[in-house]
């Protein structure tokens, strides 16, 4: 049986000052771990920022909010509310 697969989701606005550091301290607690952040709309480099630090970005251009999905797997969708 293998591992479960781990993704870790992160959300954010505007966090270039602080995104590295999360990246890197999910990588490092979670080494297995695909790290995912979201950024919803930042006008700063957070995207480059996260991606440089190994993260896969995904950009949310819609209103700001939040979907928490607890004990989602890899293959699961989030669905909007």
């Amino acid at each position: 049986m293998s591992e479960p697969a781990i993704a870790v989701l992160v959300p954010c606005f505007n966090e270039a000052a602080a995104i590295a550091k999360v990246v890197a301290d999910f990588r490092a607690a979670l080494p297995a771990a695909t790290v995912y952040v979201y950024d919803n709309n930042s006008t700063d480099d957070t995207s480059a920022i996260a991606a440089a630090a190994g993260a896969e970005v995904r950009r949310e251009t819609g209103a700001a909010r939040a979907t928490w999905c607890a004990g989602c797997s890899r293959t699961s969708r989030p669905t909007s509310t």
